[in-house]
């Protein structure tokens, strides 16, 4: 395993030695432990914003089982989750459309 902050990827993790991709921004860290938002002072990732589990970050962990996530790849996460949340409204809205435009007649004349 590569230390994420010198890595050009990002990965996050969780406990129990499994890594997993964590969508959107890291709230919590499995640990329990906040996150953090730090900048990167590698030359691979110069001043890049990352969030790190607290507790692996005041520990200066490496290799670990802790949150690691890119802020820039977080936020594209957000947005993706974002953008299929309003898809889904759409598609929603358009079946209440159609549903009102069959159904309205009835209803207006009471039955």
């Amino acid at each position: 395993m590569s230390n994420p902050i010198t890595s050009a990827s990002s990965s996050s993790t969780t406990g129990g030695g499994i890594r997993v991709r964590t969508p959107g921004i890291p709230i919590k860290c499995w640990c329990g432990e906040c996150i953090k938002e730090l900048i990167s002072k590698t030359n691979l990732n110069p001043y890049r914003r990352y969030y790190r589990c607290r507790y692996a970050a005041q520990k200066k962990l490496e290799n670990d089982n802790h949150i690691f996530k890119w802020v820039d790849e977080a936020f594209t996460d957000e947005i993706q989750q974002l953008d299929y949340q309003v898809r889904m409204l759409e598609e929603e809205v358009q079946v209440l459309k159609a549903t009102i435009r069959s159904e309205g007649p009835k209803i207006m004349k009471g039955g």
